[in-house]
């Protein structure tokens, strides 16, 4: 009981300081989506991932891993996936109206599965973060 209530007490803060940091995302009408629906946060101490940036978005988990300390990460087929800086926005990719000052979330429907972009608009330039299923820094889960 005590572990559940440190590892809740530790989740509640991550979540607290991740809203006031990295949200809240605003949906197309300009209102803010639930912490539920996109939430972007740093990796959990206790996973050893606070170098990692994740982002929670409808019920799927990507991540800006720079530095490759998630490892290798793949696709459900096996393929690997990684994060990369573009020029623009891709071919294909669609405007979600989903933004944070001045990030907006795109979509393209044929890589939506392995990718999310994050277009900067200050630089013209896209992040693109591939799916990371890990389940210790699943809001909700860590350790």
């Amino acid at each position: 009981m005590r572990r559940f209530l440190l590892l809740a007490g530790l989740f509640l803060v991550t979540v607290a300081c991740a809203i006031g940091q990295f949200g809240p995302w605003l949906d197309e009408s300009g209102q803010p989506l639930e912490g539920s629906q996109v939430l972007q946060y740093r990796g959990f101490e206790i996973c050893d991932h606070q170098e990692v940036l994740f982002f929670f978005f409808f019920g799927d988990l990507y991540a800006q891993d720079e530095d490759g300390i998630l490892g290798q990460l793949t696709n459900s087929a096996g393929e690997p996936l990684e994060y990369v800086l573009l020029d623009g926005v891709p071919e294909g990719a669609e405007p979600t109206g989903i933004r944070l000052g001045t990030k907006e979330i795109y979509l393209n429907p044929d890589t939506r599965e392995d990718y999310i972009y994050v277009y900067l608009s200050e630089d013209n330039r896209t992040e693109q973060w591939p799916r990371a299923e890990i389940d210790c820094d699943r809001p909700g889960t860590p350790g």
